[in-house]
C-alpha cells in the first residue's frame, strides 16, 4: 500500500528532511512528505487547525500559545500536541543594520518581526531588555517569516530582527550584528520543534518521526565535509561551512530524542513573564511536556 505522504508545514528549508531525502531515509522507513512554505506562524497553525498539513516545524512558544490560550492571533485554543525537539535555535539571535552601531541606536528604530504574539517576538523583547533597551522606545512592524525579515532588513524597511539558521547565516555575511542569541537567554532554550494536533500519532507520522531521528543522528556524526556534500545533493543554499558549524554545534544545533521536557518549557514561559505577554501556567506546561 502507498504511504501517506506526510504535508509538513515550514517557513524555511528544512536541513533534516535535505539530508533525509539525500540519504534515501524515505524509501528505508517507507515515508514520503511534502512541505509548504507557511508566511507566518498565525497561517501554519490555521492551516494545522484546518488539517491542510499534518505537521509543523515551529517554535515551540508558538505552540504553547496556540495550546493553552485563545490570546492568540487566531483566538482560538487549538488542541495540540509536540512530537519532537529539532534544534537549539540554530544561532538564533538579534541582528541588525550598521544603523544601529550602539544601544542607544535602537532608540526610534524600526524592528520586524512576524506578528508581535508570535515567539520569536517575545524574545525580542526579552534580548532588548538584556541590552538594556526600553522597547517602548522602539517601532515594531509585521514583516512575516525570517525570510522576510532578513530581505527587510536589507532594503532597508527595518534595521532590525531576530534571525536564525540560513537567515543569520546570511545576515552575517552580509555584515549585520548580532547582539545576542537564544543561548545568551538560557542554556535551556529550544528553538524549533514538531508538531501536531493532539490524538494518536499515525504510522505514517511514526515512520516519518523514525525518519527524522535517523536524519539527526547522521548530521551530528558526519564530518563536516560529509555533511556538506549532502546536504549540497538537497539543499545547496545550506551547503556552507558556517551553516553546517550551527547544525553540528551544542550550542545552537540539532538535538537527538523526542523529549520535550517542563524545563524547556518554563525557559519560554518565563520569556514571556519577562515582557509582560501571555505565560502558560504550569499546568500547561506539565500537560504538553513528554518527561513529566
Amino acid at each position: 500500500m502507498t504511504p501517506h505522504k506526510i504535508r509538513v508545514g515550514q517557513f524555511s528549508e528544512s536541513p533534516v528532511l535535505a539530508v533525509a531525502r539525500a540519504m534515501e531515509l524515505d524509501t528505508r522507513y517507507g515515508v514520503d512528505w511534502e512541505t509548504q512554505r507557511v508566511p507566518s506562524s498565525p497561517a501554519q497553525f490555521e492551516s494545522l487547525r484546518n488539517g491542510e498539513i499534518d505537521v509543523a516545524i515551529t517554535s515551540p512558544d508558538n505552540v504553547l500559545l496556540y495550546a493553552t490560550t485563545s490570546q492568540n492571533p487566531l483566538k482560538e485554543q487549538l488542541d495540540l500536541k509536540f512530537l519532537r525537539p529539532i534544534d537549539r535555535g540554530l544561532r538564533l539571535g538579534l541582528y541588525t543594520s550598521s544603523g544601529i552601531s550602539s544601544v542607544e541606536d535602537f532608540r526610534g528604530s524600526t524592528l520586524g518581526v512576524d506578528v508581535m504574539s508570535s515567539g520569536f517576538a517575545i524574545l525580542m523583547l526579552d534580548m532588548l531588555a538584556s541590552l538594556g533597551v526600553d522597547h517602548s522606545t522602539a517601532t515594531f512592524v509585521a514583516v512575516g517569516a525570517t525570510p522576510k525579515r532578513l530581505g527587510a532588513i536589507s532594503d532597508g524597511t527595518i534595521q532590525g530582527s531576530v534571525l536564525n539558521a540560513e537567515t543569520a547565516v546570511a545576515a552575517e555575511q552580509a555584515g549585520l550584528r548580532r547582539w545576542v542569541t537564544s543561548a545568551d537567554v538560557s542554556p535551556d532554550y529550544l528553538g524549533t520543534v514538531l508538531a501536531q494536533k493532539a490524538g494518536p500519532i499515525s504510522e505514517d507520522t511514526r515512520a516519518f518521526l523514525d525518519l527524522w531521528e535517523a536524519a539527526t543522528q547522521a548530521i551530528q556524526s558526519f564530518s563536516p565535509a560529509d555533511l556538506m556534500e549532502v546536504l549540497g545533493a538537497q539543499a545547496p543554499v545550506l551547503a556552507n561551512p558556517d551553516y553546517v558549524e550551527i547544525l553540528q554545534s551544542a550550542e545552537y544545533g540539532c538535538v537527538s530524542g523526542e523529549v520535550v521536557s517542563a524545563q524547556q518549557l518554563r525557559v519560554l514561559a518565563q520569556i514571556r513573564k519577562n515582557s509582560g505577554a501571555y505565560a502558560p501556567s504550569e499546568d500547561d506546561i506539565l500537560r504538553l511536556s513528554s518527561d513529566s
